[in-house]
């Protein structure tokens, strides 16, 4: 379990580790952009899978190894009947990462979410019609067309969506935050209420997918170890609002489609909960699902490794 256990700040400097050594690769030959969705309703996400295809296998400059993931540096733009309505200039795809699908470092694949523009401070997808998405890598180098139907929202997402009219709201939904927890508490127990009365609704559940997320790094750091308070909540000797708050936005959070890339994140702090909870069955069956949806994914790769730390300290209880 040690590295289940690793502070959180260790997060950080491995993120900047991958975004440094994924500036090392080079441009792809082809890229490639679909989605399991082709009609959305207005207002809502859209996650599209971009693929990357390499020539030559992508390597580390400091260790010579195959990368296991890299940044998609790529930009969007998206057109509405025709019209370019999104074209933020920059590289937009950048929150998640693509990952390695071969053994060679040629095929590099990930999901991404398109959701809202906050320039313009608004829904990308807001209203019916023909949407029409590109991936530009270089001004010559761009993705085929992928087209999206977007049809009218029902009565129920236009209420949530009126509920979550700021800015801010939205660009929590995408990104999370922890100063909303701390500076916006307004906000965030609006946030509560649209998913407590909305709780089947796709931006509901990304709103506790984030939430949930949040609430975890707040009792982590309050906690930086989970086995101590592991023993301390089997006593009955502590309560901690955090560690509830975040087990229940979790839970629903784990709701969100699979193909939602955050869900990858929260499965791994709500297996982290299963744990503390002493139930390992859950735990380890959290941890099969990552294994199993998400092979070639953010954790995939370390599930095995996690399912056999869990199993040692499960032993080791036992005795």
């Amino acid at each position: 379990m040690k590295r289940l256990i690793k502070k959180t700040g260790y997060v950080f400097i491995l993120l900047c580790i991958l975004y440094y050594s994924s500036a090392e690769a080079d441009y792809p030959k082809e890229v490639e952009i679909s989605s399991k969705y082709k009609q959305i309703n207005a207002g809502q996400p859209l996650i599209i899978i971009l693929t990357y295809k390499f020539e030559q296998p992508q390597l580390s400059a400091r260790s010579g190894e195959i990368l296991t993931s890299m940044s998609p540096k790529a930009n969007v733009q998206v057109k509405k009947n025709g019209e370019v309505i999104f074209d933020p200039g920059y590289w937009y795809l950048g929150q998640y990462g693509l990952h390695l699908q071969d053994n060679k470092g040629l095929t590099y694949s990930g999901n991404f979410i398109l959701f809202y523009d906050s320039f313009k401070k608004g829904l990308i997808f807001d209203t019916p019609g023909i949407y029409t998405i590109f991936i530009r890598i270089t001004r010559e180098m761009i993705s085929k067309p992928l087209e999206i139907t977007v049809t009218s929202a029902s009565q129920s997402e236009k209420k949530v969506l009126s509920l979550l009219s700021d800015p801010n709201d939205y660009n929590f939904l995408l990104r999370g935050g922890d100063k909303h927890l701390k500076k916006h508490p307004e906000r965030i127990s609006n946030l509560k209420q649209v998913i407590d009365q909305f709780e089947g609704n796709l931006l509901a559940k990304m709103g506790a997918a984030h939430l949930g997320l949040e609430y975890f790094e707040e009792f982590h750091k309050k906690h930086p170890s989970f086995e101590k308070f592991k023993v301390l909540r089997s006593k009955g000797e502590i309560k901690e609002p955090l560690f509830d708050q975040a087990s229940k936005y979790l839970v629903t959070g784990a709701t969100l489609p699979d193909e939602f890339p955050i869900r990858e994140d929260v499965l791994k702090q709500l297996m982290r909960i299963k744990y503390m909870d002493g139930n390992y069955a859950e735990a380890i069956s959290i941890i099969d699902e990552v294994r199993a949806k998400y092979p070639k994914g953010k954790y995939g790769r370390k599930a095995t490794k996690w399912k056999e730390e869990l199993l040692e300290l499960k032993k080791r209880e036992s005795k």
